[in-house]
């Protein structure tokens, strides 16, 4: 795989351009560039266009136009884009203290054979030595995460997530992951009388391990 990517930072605006796999003989790849062009001092407009050729008898082209307005002091920005399928994606963020920021995502679908829409709120908070991220969306799942570095080469990650809401409110799948150091490939699996639970760990000794342990409730009319 070849991939090249320039980018260009002038007084009031900025250029990029990106290829993939490109080839000069037929054209073929995947090429991307962007553009984004200050107005005043806290709004700026742009697009993004997309060029994919798999084949000399096969493209396909769209661009997608945004814009982006940031308050005078930094400390919120909002942006807005919309792509030709009909997809339209508006984003804020603000940062409410030195250690509390919070976020929203708003996405719309409004095709000619679906129409669709799901809203996201995030919130980070930053401790002493340790991070955590929260957010919660339209379609009910919660996902929360607690990344702790306490040395370079050693960091320590939780992160859970609860779905199937909108399918049944006492039906859920509950996974939490661990990342830490130094710890070679093990896996092991148990069975009770709720569900299953399985645990994973993958590393090679050295570099950061992943150990996952997650619940599957069985298919239960009773269950909690």
């Amino acid at each position: 795989m070849i991939q090249l990517e320039h980018d260009y930072h002038g007084q009031d605006f900025s250029v990029n351009v990106k290829a993939m796999n490109p080839s000069p003989n037929d054209l073929t790849g995947v090429y991307m560039a962007s553009y984004l062009q200050s107005i005043t001092k806290n709004l700026a407009v742009g697009f993004d266009s997309f060029y994919q050729r798999p084949n000399p008898k096969t493209n396909e082209f769209h661009t997608s136009y945004l814009a982006k307005l940031t308050s005078t002091d930094k400390r919120w920005i909002a942006t807005a884009q919309l792509q030709p399928s009909g997809v339209l994606q508006a984003t804020y963020w603000h940062k409410l203290s030195e250690k509390v920021e919070v976020a929203a995502d708003l996405q719309v679908l409004a095709a000619p054979t679906r129409r669709d829409a799901i809203a996201t709120l995030g919130a980070k908070y930053d401790f002493r030595v340790a991070t955590f991220r929260a957010q919660v969306d339209s379609t009910g799942k919660v996902s929360a995460l607690l990344e702790q570095r306490f040395v370079p080469a050693f960091a320590f990650l939780v992160a859970g997530e609860i779905d199937h809401f909108k399918v049944c409110p006492f039906h859920c799948r509950i996974r939490i992951v661990y990342l830490i150091c130094l710890l070679e490939r093990c896996q092991s699996r148990c069975w009770c009388d709720d569900g299953e639970l399985e645990l994973d760990a993958r590393g090679d000794g050295h570099d950061a391990t992943t150990l996952v342990l997650s619940f599957t409730p069985n298919d239960n009319d009773n269950l909690l």
